[in-house]
């Protein structure tokens, strides 16, 4: 017998204007593959992008075309079937000459089944670049919570926008690992995290940001192990960290500090993400982390920067 060809899954990502390296690093992280040009990544590994920050959808390839009318074809040939389905159809560049609508409508004729337009069981997606066409049935999309957290309770001038905490546990996190934030603040980081299936931990040193942290937790329904405690003490393992080191226009750094905070989250994981204004290579350099990558995420006026670290043995 012949072995069974694997599937393959491609993966529709945002294409935000100078955030390139960062979708592509959140793309990598659960996909195991980087997008193209057109924002699309093609893996062998299905993955439920639910909690995609730029991940939109992931769909299994079904016919793979460089031509209409061989997608056509390929369509008829299969003798599709499903009730309740909907036809997307998704051009890269949006200046394509092509009509999606009337692509959609003839490619749904050719299915057997009834259309729902509106509230559809099945979405069949269509990706139509310059070069090729990605036909699949589409199995999982992006919740967009980051929209809903957002509108958090509480929340400082300094807090992590929520797309932003969103990609920073996707980098190094993944569902029923064990994540902690020392420095949590209101509780973005933890706040994602906790949604995405994560175990959450979060500590912080001001009891007005713990009782920020909790009460977020509980508007959204979500749960996570938030204490009173000093970064630089905090004990115990965990899978990951993913962490906003403390900072603001009003705050001056205490170097020292953040060192021994570093000296202490060695130890504490194998992996960590840790966002700042400032360049962070030295310190982690000679606090024992291995530098895998740094992103840039700039915003207005200032440029926050992810570090990417696991631990040297």
């Amino acid at each position: 017998m012949g072995s069974q060809a694997k599937s393959t899954y491609f993966y529709l990502t945002a294409i935000p204007d100078r955030l390139t390296e960062l979708v592509a690093a959140e793309c990598l992280a659960l996909t195991g593959s980087v997008p193209d040009k057109h924002g699309v990544a093609i893996s062998e590994r299905c993955v439920d992008v639910r909690r995609g920050a730029y991940l939109k959808s992931c769909s299994e390839v079904l016919f793979e075309t460089t031509s209409l009318a061989e997608l056509y074809a390929n369509v008829r040939a299969a003798d599709l079937y499903a009730d309740d389905f909907r036809v997307s159809v998704v051009k890269k560049p949006r200046s394509l000459n092509l009509n999606a609508m009337e692509l959609a409508r003839d490619i749904g004729s050719i299915i057997d089944g009834n259309a729902n337009l509106t509230q559809p069981k099945v979405t069949f997606l269509t990706i139509v670049t310059d070069e090729k066409i990605w036909f699949g049935r589409r199995l999982s999309e992006s919740d967009n919570i980051w929209l809903t957290h957002d509108q958090r309770p509480h929340v400082t001038s300094s807090s992590l926008p929520s797309r932003l905490a969103r990609v920073l546990v996707n980098l190094v996190a993944h569902p029923g690992e064990t994540l902690l934030d020392p420095c949590c603040g209101t509780g973005t980081i933890v706040m994602s995290a906790a949604h995405s299936g994560i175990r959450a931990v979060g500590y912080d040193n001001n009891p007005r940001m713990v009782g920020a942290t909790t009460k977020n937790l509980q508007h959204f329904g979500l749960t996570a192990d938030i204490a009173l405690d000093d970064a630089r003490q905090i004990r115990g393992q965990f899978d990951a960290i993913a962490t906003d080191l403390p900072y603001g226009i009003n705050l001056i750094k205490d170097n020292f500090q953040d060192a021994e905070i570093l000296a202490n989250l060695r130890t504490r994981a194998r992996k960590a993400a840790f966002i700042d204004l400032r360049d962070l290579s030295k310190p982690l350099n000679d606090h024992g982390y291995q530098i895998e990558t740094v992103l840039a995420v700039p915003k207005l006026s200032i440029v926050r920067r992810i570090f990417i670290a696991s631990m040297i043995e």
